[in-house]
């Protein structure tokens, strides 16, 4: 485990790295055999992809995963040669890979792997790792999934863990784990998830999460984020794809309608979002100031293949038309 005692002004921790491979084609059909036109492998991990999102944003956040060893030479080979700094708490078993399928039309479909199991052992020392790297006043973005071990209750222990070593924690996770996240000793600082995670969040129903919303998305993102707000939260973001995002931060709120971009890869769209967000926070901009660049660091993001990665040329632009 390299340099458990090492701090960061800003850390992202990912509790379910996975190696996401992406197939391109022009039509997938189901139960035929067909020929992808190109393939890509990535590391990702929702937490990585907000890490990317920061990096184009003039931020430098570490990275903590807990990771399995099988794979794991890889996966820290290649992040690291993007020049990210990522430290792995290591375990047995396979790092997890998701398949991307993304075809001519804009369609997506997305199949996440499963992690490897995680002992509650393991578990203590991935978070005791995390505090150990965890400033007073500082952000931690925690994104994404948990490997199965890891109950829900975990998870609230980890919010009250990184807030009672004083970091701000941005957290976006699924409804299999956020309620417990909302209703522990400690709340995260802040929430970002997508409109089919908040809506299940808030009827406490695990639902299917479809990549598409509907033409209601940007008012249903706007009911989401005030009423995420209204359970105590600092601040809320609830993302609606193509559709723009709503917000709730202190007594304020809005929306920022979707800007038209040219779409390679959306997977990422939104922890490049988060990312985007955090660091302008954390370089001590106004909530809507900074959401504003979390949106222009998704567009940025969708434009290329890298989940959450963005140019940040092409993140400057994108702030410059939102206006």
């Amino acid at each position: 485990m390299a340099g458990e005692s090492e701090d960061v002004a800003m850390l992202a921790v990912c509790p379910n790295p996975t190696i996401d491979r992406l197939v391109v084609l022009d039509e997938l059909l189901p139960g035929t055999v067909g020929r992808a036109r190109e393939n890509r492998a990535y590391p990702a991990g929702k937490s990585v992809s907000a890490a990317r999102g920061s990096r184009a944003n003039d931020a430098a956040p570490g990275v903590l995963a807990l990771l399995p060893v099988e794979g794991s030479a890889w996966y820290l080979e290649t992040l690291r040669g993007e020049g990210v700094e990522v430290a792995a708490h290591s375990y047995p078993g396979r790092v997890r890979e998701s398949i991307i399928v993304i075809e001519d039309d804009g369609r997506v479909t997305v199949l996440n792997g499963t992690g490897a199991p995680v002992d509650a052992a393991t578990w203590d020392g991935f978070v005791d790792a995390a505090v150990a790297r965890t400033r007073p006043g500082t952000w931690v973005v925690c994104s994404g999934s948990f490997p199965p071990g890891v109950a829900p209750s975990a998870v609230a222990d980890l919010v009250a863990a990184v807030t009672g070593a004083g970091g701000l924690l941005a957290l976006d996770t699924g409804p299999a784990w956020m309620p417990a996240a909302l209703s522990g000793a400690a709340l995260p600082a802040l929430v970002t998830p997508n409109l089919a995670e908040a809506e299940a969040i808030l009827a406490g129903d695990a639902a299917v999460e479809h990549t598409w919303v509907g033409e209601d998305a940007l008012d249903r993102a706007a009911s989401a984020a005030l009423a995420l707000r209204s359970r105590g939260l600092a601040s809320a973001v609830v993302t609606a794809g193509a559709a723009g995002l709503a917000w709730a931060s202190g007594g304020e709120s809005g929306t920022l309608p979707g800007l038209a971009v040219d779409v390679r890869n959306p997977i990422g769209a939104g922890d490049a979002f988060m990312g985007g967000l955090v660091a302008r926070l954390e370089q001590g901009l106004p909530f809507a100031e900074a959401v504003a660049w979390g949106m222009a660091t998704s567009c940025a993001a969708i434009e290329q293949w890298s989940p959450g990665g963005a140019d940040a040329a092409r993140v400057r632009h994108h702030r410059a038309r939102i206006g």
